[in-house]
């Protein structure tokens, strides 16, 4: 058992603001974000966009889920700071928000689209990323979509289009 480099240079990074949000050049980066940062935003991003809300429900089934990511990109069986996995969850719900607040009404859903692409591209394009972690990933978001009892349409149709593009099943007809 041992610690996960990139867990380390994160630990380090949040202390350290001149190599934090972007300035490595960890080839395991996009854009300063690791593959954690990017799940997360695809969580927080298909649970908002679809209907423009991030509810209690959702946002506490992606904390769930994010603890459990969290712990594995960790290190198996490693011990961590308790505070931890919600520093790191901060990381892609800012990013997710900076898009909204930092363009025009008119462009939001093109610019969150552009940037969802780049991040599903990213992750897919990892060497260690395989159809168990892509399943993965569309359990949970039909697990968020189905946390605050209200799953609509266009949830159901971007999560259908995510395993589309991850080439996995897709959960509804």
């Amino acid at each position: 058992m041992k610690y996960n480099q990139e867990y380390l240079n994160w630990k380090a990074s949040i202390n350290s603001p001149t190599v934090f949000g972007g300035k490595s050049n960890n080839t395991q980066k996009k854009y300063g974000y690791d593959w954690v940062d990017c799940l997360n935003f695809i969580l927080i991003g298909n649970a908002e966009v679809t209907d423009g809300l991030l509810s209690t429900e959702e946002m506490a089934k992606i904390q769930e889920i994010n603890e459990i990511t969290f712990a594995h990109w960790v290190g198996d069986g490693m011990p961590y700071a308790s505070d931890e996995p919600n520093k790191k969850l901060k990381i892609a719900h800012d990013w997710y928000f900076s898009i909204i607040d930092n363009n025009p009404d008119d462009q939001i859903n093109l610019k969150v689209q552009e940037e969802m692409t780049k991040v599903v591209k990213f992750l897919k394009s990892q060497d260690w990323f395989n159809p168990t972690f892509a399943n993965s990933i569309i359990n949970w978001l039909v697990e968020i979509a189905n946390s605050d009892g209200n799953i609509i349409a266009n949830e159901k149709g971007s999560i259908n289009s995510l395993a589309e593009f991850f080439e996995v099943k897709k959960p509804f007809n």
